[in-house]
């Protein structure tokens, strides 16, 4: 028979007092919270809530250091959409691809309609602000601007005041260049004209160190055949481009023609016609006209034909003696037939006698 010894305890005994003793303690503080004095609770309510309001303002302050990172990374990466007072935009801080704005076509009151019904729905590019007057620089956007900004002068209304923009980090002209032109490309039809003349801007304003350096650095992915069209369009645009009043309507064909009249020496020609025109011309039809026929050799570039004058002959006979005479040109030829002459002293005596008759006559 086993005996248990004096004053040992088995684990069941031991969990059963602990379990008992948390109980006591529990209901222990239970009746002290009770019975504490209203003050004692508010206390202790209030330091909990301080904590758990410390903590929630922790990881709110948290978030907002994160957001404010990525606010900073996506406004210095373009992607956040701003709104920029007309006023404040420079919208010449770039050669702009378009020479002019057809606001009688149909695509600009589409656009203008839009705007008016629904606001600016794609926003504008800007670039950093100038230092020297503190405006925005325009990369991408002309027309939304344009139309914003006749919808303002047309309406006051507020709405048009401001357009929507998304703000790049300063980059290199170039890239602006190259950025504009990628944003027209895709929306616009842009003609060759267009492609030429910003490719001789560039060169004009030391962005590319040539005419043939813009063309590679702006159609970097355009084939040679393009360039090349291109290249003929700069021809253009540097020879006749103060006299065209719609050289966007110019094609592919008709370009290359100029600007092989050009390479030919022909370009005093048409250029000389264009300078002294005292009107517009009503439509790019009638100077299209204009311009096929320089090309030709047509119209007012034709070849001026002198009409020969006519040729005129009078024949004598009498006495065995033939004389045929022709007029042409101012001189008279004589052939005398039936007169003999041994020497040349026979025939200096003729020749003397012949012109006796003529000035006695």
């Amino acid at each position: 028979m086993s005996r248990k010894r004096l004053g040992s305890i088995d684990r069941d005994s031991i969990r059963d007092i602990r379990e008992g003793a948390e109980k006591t303690a529990a209901e222990r503080r239970e009746l002290a919270l009770g019975k504490a004095p209203p003050i004692g609770k508010m206390a202790g309510s209030a330091a909990s809530n301080v904590e758990e309001e410390l903590l929630r303002l922790r990881r709110e302050n948290a978030g907002l250091r994160e957001d404010g990172t990525a606010l900073a990374e996506a406004r210095e990466d373009g992607r956040v959409v701003e709104l920029v007072p007309l006023e404040q935009i420079d919208l010449h801080a770039l050669a702009r691809d378009r020479r002019m704005l057809d606001r009688e076509g149909e695509a600009w009151e589409e656009l203008k309609a839009s705007i008016a019904a629904r606001g600016q729905q794609v926003p504008v590019e800007l670039g950093p602000r100038d230092r020297s007057d503190g405006k925005w620089r325009l990369i991408s956007g002309y027309r939304r601007i344009s139309v914003l900004r006749e919808l303002f002068e047309e309406t006051g209304d507020p709405r048009f005041a401001e357009v929507r923009a998304l703000i790049r980090a300063r980059r290199a002209t170039l890239e602006d260049m190259v950025a504009m032109i990628e944003e027209n490309e895709i929306r616009q039809d842009v003609s060759f004209y267009e492609r030429g003349r910003i490719c001789c801007l560039a060169a004009e304003q030391g962005v590319c160190g040539t005419v043939d350096d813009a063309i590679l650095a702006l159609f970097p992915s355009s084939s040679r055949n393009r360039r090349y069209k291109i290249r003929n369009f700069t021809v253009i645009h540097n020879v006749f481009g103060p006299y065209l009043d719609y050289p966007e309507a110019i094609g592919e064909r008709l370009g290359a023609r100029l600007a092989q009249a050009v390479k030919d020496g022909r370009e005093r020609e048409l250029a000389a016609f264009l300078s002294d025109r005292d009107t517009k011309f009503a439509d790019p039809s009638e100077e299209l006209a204009l311009l096929e026929a320089f090309v030709a050799g047509k119209g007012p570039f034709g070849a001026e034909k002198a009409v020969p004058a006519p040729v005129l002959a009078a024949d004598w006979t009498g006495s065995g003696l033939r004389i045929r005479a022709s007029a042409k040109d101012g001189k008279v030829t004589l052939k005398l037939d039936g007169v003999g002459a041994s020497d040349a002293a026979a025939l200096e005596e003729l020749v003397a006698r012949v012109a006796e008759t003529l000035r006695d006559a």
